[in-house]
């Protein structure tokens, strides 16, 4: 398969090519990237605490393969069907790879952040 063409970086001013699904070249990619994991408040705020790790790790244990569709892969994590992480019912989670959960996840992670209020 051909290599994808290269494109010029999406940050106003940046002249670098890339291949990347991002729009960013690999520098800007990380400081994004770097940006925001420090706008993000610690797991425990955003609702993963001590009763999320015994859930999570109960569920592990009942499911321990990758629930997306055609995955073979053993679990890791467990997701949030509907992203609250508040919402802990059985039927909102499910046990995934990380290769899937970053599929999963991949048009939340370059979108913009709502403001912290």
């Amino acid at each position: 398969m051909p290599a994808a063409p290269l494109r010029p970086c999406r940050k106003p001013g940046c002249s670098a090519l890339h291949s990347n699904s991002t729009g960013l070249c690999d520098k800007h990619q990380v400081e994004y990237q770097a940006a925001y994991d420090r706008s993000r408040e610690s797991s425990t705020k955003r609702g993963y605490d001590q009763r999320w790790r015994v859930l999570r790790s109960i569920k592990l244990r009942s499911n321990p393969m990758c629930e997306c569709k055609g995955c073979e892969r053993v679990a890791s994590l467990v997701h949030h069907k509907d992203k609250n992480p508040h919402n802990n019912n059985s039927e909102n989670l499910m046990s995934v790879c990380q290769p899937c959960h970053e599929r999963i996840h991949v048009s939340d992670r370059f979108a913009p952040r709502a403001p912290r209020g």
